[in-house]
């Protein structure tokens, strides 16, 4: 029976999938806009973690505009799977017209250099992630992606094509390690989502907006054991059916020099580091980030009360 569930789960997700496809982008976007609105209706804990994370982020901003952000973020998610029912559709002529990356030619020469090292590359739930691994690799500088895999194993196998579609490859989340630092130290760069709450025996805690976050250690513990070159990312929209990547390097070369700082402090220096750009990119863009989720559940005391109250 199980396997019967998964097989019609699956053809339903594929039926979805293949119907929104026809449409105009517009009309997607307005698609999962109404399935949105909708599940804030009938789930009041969505919209209260999302204010209450807002709260959290902008103390000194009021509810209307609080408010107004949520409404935004509800267009900009829906943005992300509108551009991700579209993503076989998308080859490099769209990119090099829609996308815009100021960051591209440094990073591109670094990955020219002899010898060199790939990228690792911090990212998350900030505008049209999906499209910006897509991108990349349809830049021609395809990459390796960290990404949890579905427990239906028909899904998880159509969604993995779908996101290796320009070249790129996932990488299952468990046991991630190791396959990070070979892809980097071979000279392919690595893209780890590392904006969401963890549990605390993967947890460090950087400040997140003034407020200590658990956040993986995976992306900084890789970056000591490689020493590779660190960039933090994401995908803006601009109107018109027009995007950005935002990416910004995160040096952290004298971290790697100090002999005198164990393992664990370097790797909190960088998450540190990481999170602080990252954050900033919010503060720019704050309806494009997943406000849904609650960031700081996991408390660095256990006895420590919840933050959701």
């Amino acid at each position: 029976m199980k396997a019967v569930g998964q097989f019609l789960a699956y053809i339903v997700v594929r039926a979805i999938f293949g119907l929104l496809a026809l449409l105009p982008q517009g009309a997607r976007i307005s698609f999962f806009r109404g399935l949105f609105a909708a599940a804030v209706r009938v789930v009041p804990r969505l919209r209260k973690i999302s204010m209450r994370n807002l709260e959290l982020a902008f103390p000194d901003r009021d509810e209307t505009w609080r408010r107004e952000m949520f409404s935004k973020s509800l267009t900009e998610m829906s943005r992300l799977l509108a551009d991700t029912v579209r993503l076989p559709s998308l080859g490099a002529a769209w990119a090099r017209e829609h996308v815009t990356c100021d960051f591209l030619p440094q990073y591109a020469a670094k990955l020219a250099e002899p010898g060199g090292k790939g990228w690792l590359i911090a990212t998350g739930h900030l505008g049209s992630f999906e499209l910006l691994g897509h991108t990349i690799g349809l830049f021609g500088y395809p990459l390796s992606a960290v990404a949890r895999k579905f427990r239906n194993p028909m899904l998880d196998r159509w969604w993995t094509r779908l996101r290796e579609g320009s070249g790129n490859t996932i990488v299952d989340r468990r046991g991630a390690f190791k396959a990070m630092v070979s892809n980097v130290e071979a000279g392919r760069s690595v893209a780890v989502l590392f904006d969401q709450n963890v549990t605390r025996n993967y947890a460090v805690y950087p400040l997140w907006f003034g407020v200590p976050a658990a956040t993986t250690r995976a992306l900084a513990l890789a970056a000591v054991k490689t020493q590779a070159p660190l960039v933090v990312a994401s995908m803006r929209y601009r109107g018109d059916d027009r995007y950005s990547i935002e990416a910004r390097e995160c040096d952290c070369s004298d971290v790697y020099r100090d002999e005198l700082a164990s393992s664990d402090e370097k790797v909190i220096r960088i998450t540190q580091r990481l999170s602080d750009i990252y954050c900033e990119m919010i503060s720019e863009f704050p309806e494009g980030w997943f406000w849904l989720h609650r960031r700081w559940a996991t408390r660095p005391d256990e006895s420590e009360p919840s933050v959701y109250r």
